[in-house]
């Protein structure tokens, strides 16, 4: 017998960030023709949290929990087994909780590459964080906060009752600057948030160009122009072009499986170093995930906890000549990037 795919909400954030609140502000949402799956996980062996939940919640919710570790490693068998375990039940839409302490990128990926008693559909990702979590010294300093905010699709700025506005303005500041753009900025307070807003695919398909990476750019409206890329179709990307006044912007996004050689990606920029302005991109290097940054000559590879695609975004200066040959020249060498093509 199939089955269709489940919603599956993932909602994450550090220590305090206020997500068991906002799975109850959810959870107060829900269509009373669904049933719900809640699966909490709890550091400890103490399951607080889930007890609370269950005590308080109606028969058409059913909550299961995974202690004694983090499911993102330590218990990560306990995640498949207690999500198998709630599919025995009749349930609509699952919602998940994982530890502050966890690092979200590998509950993603099992939640994708595990094969479970009923396919899942991951649903846009929430990351609940507050101003005063989120300032510019631990940004630079925890790589945890980073991944977070960068797997997120939609930020919960909490708890803004309880910080000043220089607080707030930070916060905003730096999910601004965020690559890829976050969709959602919503501030709010006792984890109030719209349960619609999470009723969307995990990070659409989409293109986000190099609008506002350059200072000396001015905020105009986009024109994009038709072309043919180069790259077959079976390399599962699509590609797109756009012009800002007299700067061109190239993009591509592959298939998550598809691999770059990091040592070639090096050649192939100093080779476009007298053209480019600007580049930014999040290619899966090996079996590692990476954010690409060059600009004024300098290339940087940064480990992010990306997982969604391989994206890279090119800005060419004013004077590159950007024909359909050029075009086609460049796409050939960044498939000579690509591991097994």
């Amino acid at each position: 017998m199939s089955h269709s795919p489940l919603p599956v909400h993932l909602i994450t954030g550090l220590l305090g960030s206020g997500k068991t609140t906002t799975l109850k502000h959810l959870i107060r949402q829900k269509p009373c023709h669904e049933r719900w799956g809640i699966l909490i996980n709890e550091f400890g062996d103490i399951d607080i949290d889930a007890a609370s939940l269950q005590a308080n919640v109606s028969n058409e919710i059913s909550v299961s929990q995974v202690s004694g570790g983090c499911v993102c490693c330590t218990a990560q068998f306990g995640l498949v087994e207690a999500i198998n375990q709630l599919l025995t039940q009749p349930i609509d839409r699952l919602l998940i909780e994982p530890t502050g302490l966890g690092h979200p990128a590998k509950i993603i990926d099992t939640l994708k590459h595990t094969l479970f008693k009923q396919p899942l559909s991951l649903q846009a990702i929430v990351c609940v964080i507050t101003p005063k979590q989120l300032t510019e010294q631990r940004w630079q300093k925890s790589a945890v906060m980073r991944d977070l905010v960068t797997l997120a699709d939609l930020i919960l700025l909490n708890k803004i009752d309880l910080s000043s506005e220089t607080e707030q303005a930070c916060s905003v500041a730096i999910l601004n600057s965020v690559y890829p753009a976050k969709q959602y900025l919503l501030p709010t307070q006792l984890g109030q948030i719209d349960f619609n807003t999470l009723l969307k695919p995990h990070r659409p398909a989409q293109f986000v160009l190099l609008q506002g990476l350059e200072n000396h750019q001015q905020q105009v409206t986009m024109q994009s122009e038709s072309y043919t890329s180069q790259i077959p179709s079976n390399q599962a990307c699509s590609f797109s072009k756009n012009s800002q006044q007299h700067l061109v912007a190239l993009g591509w996004v592959w298939d998550s499986t598809l691999q770059f050689n990091r040592v070639k990606l090096k050649a192939f920029f100093k080779d476009l170093a007298s053209l480019l302005s600007r580049a930014k991109g999040l290619l899966k290097t090996g079996n590692e995930w990476q954010l690409i940054n060059w600009s004024e000559g300098q290339l940087e590879f940064e480990d992010i906890a990306w997982r969604q695609d391989s994206r890279l975004e090119l800005l060419f200066k004013s004077e590159a000549e950007l024909t359909p040959d050029f075009v086609k020249d460049i796409e050939i060498q960044l498939l000579s990037c690509i591991h097994n093509l």
